[in-house]
């Protein structure tokens, strides 16, 4: 069995701090995808109002994110529809996106990225950025995401960025 250390192995980044919502749409910040293996983003709602949100993974070519593309290919997705009382997740079918149910629930909701999937038969059209894009986060609602990045090349001293390009 392999050590694995979040600080050391896997990196933790802080994609949309906890806010209150706006009834308007949250965007997490961009991520670069260039020197990562894998990415699981995490998404923890706690839907107190009486909307469902949906949850879109988007890619762009820059952290910039000028076009905000859906993805080209399902990813595997979870959930634990009610983390604040249970540790129970449920595999989802493998989407593009999300949608939780309208409930009183905190929930999470994970996402595993992998970056190769992202790739098409023209370089120049190769999207390696990433965000989410939680829309209609109603007022009485709260929501968090967090980036858990598995890098390309795992070293005991990362000095790579992810959150630019």
């Amino acid at each position: 069995m392999s050590y694995i250390s979040f600080p050391e192995n896997l990196m933790i980044i802080p994609g949309l701090s906890p806010v209150v919502g706006t009834g308007a749409e949250q965007t997490s910040i961009p991520i670069s995808l260039k020197n990562v293996h894998k990415l699981w983003a995490v998404v923890y709602l706690n839907t107190v109002g009486t909307d469902a949100v949906a949850i879109v993974p988007q890619t762009d070519a820059l952290v910039a994110f000028g076009t905000a593309a859906v993805l080209i290919n399902a990813v595997p997705i979870w959930q634990n529809p009610d983390a604040d009382v249970s540790d129970a997740w449920t595999k989802e079918t493998d989407a593009v996106n999300f949608t939780t149910d309208v409930d009183n629930n905190g929930k999470m909701i994970v996402f595993e990225i992998d970056p190769s999937s992202f790739r098409t038969t023209t370089v120049a059209t190769d999207e390696d950025c990433f965000r989410i894009s939680l829309t209609a986060v109603d007022v009485t609602d709260y929501a968090a995401i967090f980036y858990i990045v598995l890098p390309r090349y795992i070293s005991k001293v990362d000095t790579r960025t992810y959150i630019t390009d």
